[in-house]
């Protein structure tokens, strides 16, 4: 038996197989993110002294603090840690998230009314 493609039968293909691959890949993403919840002190410390954090920010007042870790958990989602004030917090989000967006999540998900 003989399968006979013509380019255009081949190029449908390879667009549906990479289409079929980025879907896979985007769903893989999007479950590995997860709320953020809240940890201890030595978690957060124990995070920030695993490797060179990644947009480490705090805010002008040093009540609130965040930083990410440099390596991907899938695509581009990260591990994120977040202070504010005394409490502690850990999300699983994607690595594009600034400082600002990333306390609005745990404040959003806490129930916090901190700045």
């Amino acid at each position: 038996m003989h399968l006979h493609l013509i380019e255009s039968d081949a190029l449908r293909g390879f667009q549906a197989t990479a289409e079929a691959e980025r879907a896979y890949w985007q769903s893989r993403e999007n479950a590995a993110v997860s709320a953020p919840v809240e940890i201890d002190v030595h978690a957060f410390h124990d995070a920030l002294g695993l490797m060179y954090p990644e947009n480490w920010r705090s805010s002008e007042d040093g009540e609130c603090e965040t930083f990410m870790l440099a390596e991907r958990v899938c695509g581009n989602v990260t591990e994120i840690y977040a202070r504010m004030g005394i409490r502690y917090y850990r999300m699983r989000d994607y690595s594009h998230l600034d400082h600002p967006e990333i306390l609005a999540r745990v404040k959003a998900e806490s129930g916090l009314s901190h700045k």
